[in-house]
């Protein structure tokens, strides 16, 4: 007889990882009233680049990994991807934020041939081209909302490099054991994030109580979130955990506009839908290796 517990202990991990990565989501949102997105930043990866360490040791794991310019350039851009997101929350709005940010399985279909060798099946083509004239839909100018700014860019600058992660993670995680490739977001953030901090000659800690809660709810829903859905990967099998990971968008969505009283109208919920459904569909496509 199948032993269930493994499929049974992954769906508990898969339900908890969308909510705490709708909670990081959320936390950076708030945080960026007191804290600047360096200051962010370093709250995120600084706490991960210090536990990291001791739990490898305690398991008596490899940390440095192998094809290390590789493991730091995933590290680059998933971290420039957080920090441009959190850029993006401090200037439009968060539900709009997330969908625009959402288009990463278009963007990770459209890159995997060269990144991993797994060209898309011809069908993909259809839901890229739903993801963008979605896309295309919410940002089309109207004089009912407010201009194109920087927010809707880093955006989609954010979901491009959330993608190339994704294709690297793929690449990396043949050789290398999760938590290397999580450090080496770790140091590459703290990196990205703390650099620009010391050069504006910011204040490097929070000044506020509030500052200080921002810090630790992205730091701790961060760490969690890495945790809960590396061990959901464990148990489950990837297409399950990345069409459950889709929760996120809805519950991040939702929070903008029922709690923060963010402004919706068709075109958003119509281009929303189409990047979503889209999103779900690609995710559901079986990767095509190349010969």
């Amino acid at each position: 007889m199948t032993d269930l517990r493994p499929i049974s202990g992954g769906v508990i991990w898969i339900l908890l990882a969308p909510l705490f990565y709708a909670g990081m989501s959320i936390s950076a949102k708030l945080a960026g009233i007191y804290l600047s997105v360096w200051q962010v930043g370093v709250g995120r990866f600084v706490f991960g680049l210090l536990v990291i360490p001791v739990v490898v040791r305690a398991i008596g794991l490899s940390l440095w990994g192998q094809q290390r310019l590789l493991l730091i350039l995933r590290g680059f851009c998933g971290s420039v991807a957080f920090l441009l997101l959190v850029a993006s929350f401090q200037r439009i709005p968060l539900s709009l934020a997330m969908v625009l940010f959402y288009l990463y399985p278009a963007f990770t279909a459209l890159l995997s041939p060269w990144i991993t060798g797994e060209p898309p099946d011809r069908i993909a083509w259809l839901f890229i081209g739903g993801a963008f004239i979605g896309t295309s839909l919410i940002l089309w100018p109207q004089e009912a909302s407010g201009a194109l700014n920087s927010g809707h860019l880093f955006a989609v600058i954010a979901s491009v490099l959330c993608a190339v992660t994704l294709l690297l993670v793929r690449r990396l995680g043949k050789d290398n054991n999760i938590y290397t490739l999580f450090f080496y977001l770790c140091i590459t953030g703290t990196l990205a994030s703390l650099v620009p901090l010391l050069v504006q000659g910011a204040t490097l800690l929070p000044g506020s109580t509030e500052a200080w809660l921002g810090v630790v709810a992205v730091a701790a829903f961060s760490m969690a979130a890495q945790l809960t859905i590396n061990q959901a990967l464990i148990r489950i099998p990837a297409a399950t955990v990345s069409i459950m990971m889709t929760a996120e968008v809805p519950l991040v969505a939702a929070f903008g506009v029922l709690y923060l009283g963010e402004p919706v109208d068709w075109r958003l919920i119509v281009g929303a839908s189409l990047i979503f459904a889209s999103g779900v569909r690609l995710n559901l496509l079986p990767a095509k290796s190349t010969p």
